[in-house]
């Protein structure tokens, strides 16, 4: 998946600021699987309220507001990305089972662990619904 390294870094800091509760947010862009590529991300509040600490809720009204936004830029939801707050940069579990709920297959899911609130480490995935689980995605930050 190629990046800017803007929207990288905007993740990143999203990350940090939402420490220590997990944050989340859609990237935009665009291209067939192989060649896929984000040309904008959008913060959404985590709608969690049991544990935002260790689980991220995206609203079903942001997410229909933002791919209307989309469309009208022409482009599309790639994925999604959420923070790991003194976690590994992978997928969790929670993560696995949520994705196999819905139709996620080939969405790419970048997960940011922070460390302590400071160090922001991104990993990128992609999930396949053939075998109920995740990818590593190359990131291929410009």
């Amino acid at each position: 998946m190629r990046i800017p390294k803007a929207q990288v870094e905007a993740m990143l800091a999203h990350a940090r600021s939402g420490y220590p509760n997990e944050v989340c947010g859609l990237m935009l862009g665009g291209g067939a699987e192989a060649a896929r590529h984000v040309d904008d991300v959008v913060g959404v509040v985590n709608r969690e309220t049991e544990a935002p600490r260790v689980r991220y809720q995206i609203a079903p009204e942001d997410q229909i507001r933002i791919q209307r936004e989309a469309r009208d830029r022409g482009l599309e939801i790639v994925g999604y990305y959420h923070s790991h707050p003194d976690h590994p940069a992978r997928p969790s579990e929670t993560d696995r089972r949520i994705a196999a709920e819905g139709l996620s297959d080939g969405v790419i899911y970048v997960v940011i662990g922070v460390q302590g609130g400071e160090e922001a480490t991104p990993t990128a995935w992609t999930f396949r619904d053939a075998t109920q689980s995740f990818e590593p995605e190359p990131l291929d930050v410009d």
